[in-house]
């Protein structure tokens, strides 16, 4: 495997993701991981699918796509996060610490991605 930005950035996030959406499954009653991310069993799939993605994508060419396409829709979820945290819409159980993490992930994975020379 040819070593680039996007592919480490990739399996870096990816694994990381796969690894907090496996540990949502057991979080306490309050539904706290680390003390600081609530978490509920839809966003710990949505963990493991995002991040399982990014992991085989890191051993293709694609992975500056989706590493874009990944950043693109964890920017958005960011958003959305910040107009819904107090909302009975917030079905995903965003909170200020998972609001950051996805800003700063998004940021890594757009800039990864995008900055990529193919």
């Amino acid at each position: 495997m040819r070593s680039s930005p996007s592919r480490i950035t990739s399996l870096v996030i990816g694994g990381v993701l796969v690894l907090v959406g496996a540990l949502g499954f057991t979080a306490s009653a309050e539904n706290w991981l680390f003390g600081i991310l609530s978490v509920n069993p839809m966003q710990n799939v949505l963990h493991l699918v995002i991040g399982a993605a990014l992991v085989a994508s890191s051993f293709s060419k694609r992975a500056p796509l989706l590493a874009s396409l990944v950043g693109t829709l964890l920017l958005v979820i960011g958003i959305a996060g910040l107009l819904i945290i107090s909302t009975p819409f917030n079905v995903i159980a965003v909170n200020g610490a998972a609001n950051l993490l996805h800003f700063a992930s998004a940021a890594v994975l757009l800039a990864v991605g995008l900055g990529a020379r193919h």
